[in-house]
C-alpha cells in the first residue's frame, strides 16, 4: 500500500497544521489485523476494515453503493444538470465520492479520506462554504433517490430496494461528511461541530430532519421499542400532483408548498413525534410510543389542516393535499426497513384509491 501516513502529514503541514492536532487524523490509517473479502465487479478484493466498520458500513453497502452509481450514471445528462449550479471543487468530489468503489480497494479508500480532509481544508478559508458542501450533499441524496426510483419505474426491476439502496448511500455521505468536517473544525470546536451536524441534518428548505438523521432515530427508537415494548408508528406522506403545481404555477411555488408542509408537520405533532423530508415531495413522520390507531386521529387532523391551507400568489390562490401511507412497527419485525416498506405501500394504496386520504397497512 502507498504510504498514505507520509501524504497525510505532508498535507497537515502544507496547511500549517499543529503537531497536536495530527494525532486525530492519523487514527483514521490505524489498521487492525481484521480483513474482509468483498465482492466488486465480480473482483475478489481484501482489504481493512477497521475505518469502514468504524462508520457502519458493511458488504452489503459496498455492493449497494456500487449498483447506486452504476443507475446514476445511467441519467448522467440528468445528474449533470442537478449539479451544475455548484462550485467547481464541490462537483470534482461528487464525482471522486461516486467513482471511489468503482475500483474498491484499501488505497482507494485512503486516497478518498486524504481528499475529504483536503476538502475540509478548503472551506475552512470561507467558513460559510461549509453549508455548500452540505447543500451538495442533500442534492446528491435527492436525486439518488429519485434516480433510484425513476430507475425501478422505467426497468420495472422489482430486485431494487430502493431503501436498502438508498440507506447505503447515506451511510458512505456521512462517511465522508465526517472526515470533512474533521478537517474543517479540527476538532478544536467541539460545540460547534455538533451544531453544525444539527443544521446538517436539516433541509435547508423545510427545516425539517433529513433521512441521513432518521439513521440515527431509526436505531434509537428501533432498539428502545422492541426492548420496552412500546408502539412506534410509520407514516409516509406524498403530495398529490406536485409535478402539475410546479408546471402550472412554476418551482418557486412549488418550494413554497414544501415549506408550508414543513411548517405545518413541525407545528402539528407533538415533541416526541419525528417528522422528516424523505426526499422530493415525500415526508416521514415516525410516532414513537403510539399504535397505528391513535396515530391516525392526528393524521387524519393533519390531512384536514392541508387540505384546507391556501397560499396566495398574486390574483391566484393555490390549494394541495397530500396522500398518506400509515403502519406500526410489528413483534415480528426485525428491523424498521419492513415497517417503511409497508407504509410505502400503503401510500400507493392511498394514491392509487383516489389521493387526498391515508390508508393503513399492519
Amino acid at each position: 500500500m502507498i504510504d498514505y501516513k507520509t501524504r497525510l502529514l505532508e498535507l497537515l503541514k502544507r496547511h500549517h497544521i499543529k503537531k497536536d492536532a495530527t494525532n486525530i487524523f492519523l487514527e483514521l490509517f490505524e489498521t487492525q489485523n481484521n480483513t474482509g473479502v468483498f465482492e466488486n465487479h465480480n473482483q475478489q478484493t481484501y482489504y481493512n476494515l477497521n475505518i469502514l466498520k468504524h462508520f457502519g458500513i458493511t458488504d452489503k453497502d459496498i455492493k449497494n453503493f456500487c449498483r447506486v452509481k452504476h443507475i446514476i450514471l445511467d441519467t448522467d445528462e440528468c445528474f449533470k444538470k442537478r449539479i451544475s449550479p455548484m462550485f467547481d471543487y464541490l462537483k470534482d468530489f461528487i464525482y471522486k465520492f461516486l467513482d471511489l468503489f468503482c475500483n474498491f480497494t484499501e488505497d482507494a479508500v485512503y486516497s478518498f479520506i486524504l481528499d475529504c480532509i483536503e476538502l475540509g481544508f478548503t472551506l475552512k478559508k470561507e467558513s460559510e462554504n461549509i453549508f455548500d458542501f452540505y447543500r451538495a450533499q442533500n442534492i446528491l441524496s435527492s436525486y439518488t433517490i429519485d434516480a433510484i426510483r425513476k430507475y425501478k419505474d422505467e426497468h420495472q426491476d422489482e430486485s431494487i430496494d430502493i431503501f436498502g439502496l438508498t440507506a447505503s448511500f447515506i451511510k458512505f455521505s456521512n462517511f465522508a461528511s465526517e472526515i470533512v468536517l474533521l478537517a474543517y473544525y479540527e476538532k478544536v470546536l467541539t460545540d460547534k461541530i455538533g451544531e453544525v451536524y444539527e443544521i446538517a441534518l436539516k433541509d435547508s428548505l423545510t427545516s425539517l430532519y433529513t433521512r441521513a438523521k432518521f439513521e440515527d432515530v431509526r436505531i434509537h427508537e428501533f432498539s428502545r421499542s422492541k426492548r420496552y415494548k412500546l408502539p412506534l408508528s410509520l407514516c409516509m406522506l406524498d403530495i398529490d400532483d406536485f409535478k402539475k403545481i410546479n408546471d402550472t404555477y412554476g418551482h418557486p411555488i412549488g418550494d413554497e408548498v414544501l415549506k408550508t408542509i414543513g411548517s405545518i408537520l413541525l407545528r402539528h405533532f407533538r415533541s416526541s413525534d419525528i417528522p422528516f423530508r424523505w426526499g422530493g415531495e415525500e415526508f416521514l413522520v415516525v410516532f414513537t410510543h403510539t399504535p397505528a390507531d391513535e396515530a391516525k386521529i392526528a393524521c387524519n387532523k393533519l390531512l384536514n389542516i392541508i387540505r384546507s391551507t391556501e397560499i396566495k400568489k398574486e390574483d391566484k390562490t393555490i390549494t394541495f393535499t397530500v396522500s398518506m401511507g400509515l403502519t406500526e412497527l410489528k413483534e415480528e419485525d426485525d428491523s424498521t426497513e419492513k415497517a417503511i416498506e409497508r407504509a410505502d405501500k400503503a401510500l400507493y394504496i392511498a394514491k392509487k384509491n383516489g389521493k387526498n386520504r391515508i390508508e393503513i397497512l399492519i
